[in-house]
């Protein structure tokens, strides 16, 4: 009876193992894995950190698939080595190696020694470079092979492995795209990225590949060197100049011009940051001597640019103005002083080096408007500026008024094409939008002072923009993506923070309200300014409950509550901490408010 129980579980795992990874039909039939165990060795020391100069080895790789859930496939490509340990075989016994080119991916096992024993699956791979393996192509895999691949992993239902056409052979003994044994991408890097100092293709490879797969970098980077190759679409059309459908190129470059060692770059634009289009300048060609200004990304193992977020700086020594050594409006220039200030290309690069933090320091910026615009009843200035018109590289001028917070003219009309100078901080927005920060004014239109109100004073606008002695913002309109940290656009913080409570506070992004439950707390924080009272708008029945209170200095302040607004009065201090403080650490009434407004004391 035993004999018979363990030869029915036998046929239960064996009946397992055939039919893994057939979430879709396979192309070439079912794989076939050998008879051998996938598990790890808990005796294996785990190795590398799954980046391109630190690959995972086999146990390593184990334990990151077992983190995933069944089905589950990870965000990011990994790299990760060993020897091929066996070549899968489909129901025919057809080896799925590189001479198995019909669909492009070969499936096969790779262990730390090129036994059977603690083995990993690399099912539907691609080949070296990233390209689909045809007959003829190269070297057929083999067992004792040695490999570094690149991939996603998955968690197939109890089965770890490469997620399925999302992985690609990096190296083949020693052996890379770019050449023999040896011949890495990483070449003889030079270069700091910048355009005094321009990185090399090398350098622009590492840069790229240090991205988790998938993201892009922060900033743009200079990348110099002569265009190796055109690339080329599905069709065999070549995507260089007079490839003007949209407006982009893609190529290669690398330091002497031949294949060994380049770096791709996917969908860039022409000179002066424009669009690509027949007839309007040189056609690009191999030997070409380039400079690239552009962001930078992995994917998916891939090292490139990220595609439509760079242009063509230099073109033989050309830029967009005309012959060599010639400034173009997509060149940073200028130092940020009164007297010579950035223009918008300047700008932006201060704004990426900057980050999503404002800079300390104020700069004078230079730009066109780059459309019509009237001054709103907000009394502010918003508007994007480029460099010369036409342009696609813009720098926002965001909600700015007159030095010492003057209002600006409600209906003045500001033309396109209206020369603006502005000073103040700068910041990258979220990472994506370079633009002036709080406490950034607007100093002239077309070399005249800016045209004020009448001094009535400013009204309720959103986004926190300053009236007189009154702030006004709705939530919606201010970057609550730190709760702990939101800022006014004169300088005040407000913190959302958890007391204790059971569920932490929020900002709700489809009503665009905060959201204060039972021992959260609001912090205002004005640094100097005394504020005399506090207002909140809040949601129908969600206005606190008797429990709430606030706190300024030692004086505590009880809200009055009329018309769907709480009012804290009284306040007379530059900090005012609010608490629903419920006296069990859930229930009671939420607070929920989508407006905020200041009046400071005189």
């Amino acid at each position: 009876m035993k004999r018979i129980a363990y030869s029915l579980m036998m046929l239960v795992v064996a009946t397992f193992i055939f039919t893994s990874c057939e979430d879709v039909p396979s192309p070439f039939g079912t794989v076939t894995p050998p008879n051998t165990s996938t598990d790890s060795d808990e005796t294996t020391e785990i190795k590398g950190t799954g980046t391109v100069s630190d690959p995972f080895n086999i146990a390593a790789i184990i334990a990151q698939c077992n983190k995933l859930a069944s089905g589950e496939v990870s965000e990011q490509a990994y790299y990760f080595k060993g020897k091929v340990s066996a070549i899968a075989v489909d129901k025919s016994g057809n080896a799925q190696n590189f001479n198995y080119g019909t669909y492009g991916n070969a499936s096969f096992y790779i262990s730390d020694d090129g036994t059977t024993t603690n083995q990993f699956y690399c099912y539907r791979v691609l080949y070296l470079g990233n390209k689909k393996w045809t007959e003829g192509a190269g070297e057929s895999l083999k067992v004792g092979d040695d490999v570094i691949v690149c991939a996603k992993l998955t968690n197939y239902n109890g089965t770890l492995e490469t997620q399925q056409n999302e992985g690609y052979l990096y190296s083949l003994n020693g052996k890379t795209e770019g050449g023999g044994g040896g011949d890495t991408p990483s070449g003889d890097a030079k270069g700091t990225g910048t355009l005094e100092d321009p990185f090399n293709a090398a350098s622009a490879t590492n840069e790229a590949l240090k991205l988790a797969s998938g993201t892009v970098s922060d900033k743009a980077y200079y990348i110099k060197g002569k265009v190796a190759e055109i690339a080329v679409d599905k069709n065999g059309n070549v995507q260089n100049f007079d490839y003007g459908t949209y407006g982009n190129a893609s190529f290669y470059v690398s330091d002497d011009g031949t294949t060994t060692n380049k770096f791709y770059c996917y969908r860039v634009l022409y000179l002066g940051n424009k669009k690509w289009a027949t007839g309007s300048g040189d056609v690009l060609k191999v030997g070409d001597d380039v400079v690239v200004c552009a962001k930078l990304t992995n994917y998916n193992g891939t090292p490139e640019t990220q595609q439509n977020e760079g242009y063509l700086y230099s073109l033989n020594g050309k830029t967009e103005g005309g012959g060599g050594g010639d400034v173009t409006p997509g060149q940073p220039q200028g130092d940020g002083s009164e007297g010579n200030p950035f223009n918008v290309a300047a700008a932006i690069a201060k704004c990426k080096d900057a980050g999503e933090t404002a800079t300390t320091q104020s700069y004078y910026i230079k730009g066109i408007t780059d459309n019509d615009y009237t001054i709103s009843s907000y009394k502010n200035f918003e508007a994007n500026i480029v460099d010369s018109e036409g342009s696609s590289e813009t720098f926002k001028v965001f909600r700015v008024k007159d030095k010492d917070g003057k209002d600006l003219k409600e209906g003045w009309k500001i033309a396109k094409g209206s020369t603006i100078i502005v000073y103040g901080p700068v910041v990258n927005y979220k990472g994506n939008t370079p633009e002036t920060a709080t406490g950034a004014y607007l100093v002239s239109v077309n070399g005249k002072d800016p045209e004020l109100n009448d001094g009535t004073g400013g009204g309720d606008t959103p986004g926190g923009d300053t009236g007189g002695n009154t702030i006004s913002a709705a939530f919606g309109d201010l970057d609550c993506s730190d709760i702990a940290n939101i800022k006014l656009s004169d300088g005040t913080i407000i913190s959302l923070t958890q007391e204790g409570g059971k569920n932490p506070p929020i900002y709700h992004t489809g009503s665009k309200m905060i959201r204060i439950y039972a021992q959260n707390a609001i912090t205002i924080n004005t640094g100097s300014k005394k504020i005399a009272k506090v207002e909140f708008a809040f949601d129908g029945t969600y206005g606190g409950n008797d429990a709430m209170y606030g706190e300024a200095g030692s004086n505590k302040i009880t809200p009055t509550k009329e018309n769907n607004i709480a009012t804290f009065s009284n306040v007379n201090n530059s900090t005012l901490k609010i608490v629903n403080d419920f006296e069990t650490n859930s229930g009671g009434t939420q607070f929920r408010t989508s407006k905020i407004t200041i009046t400071y004391a005189e």
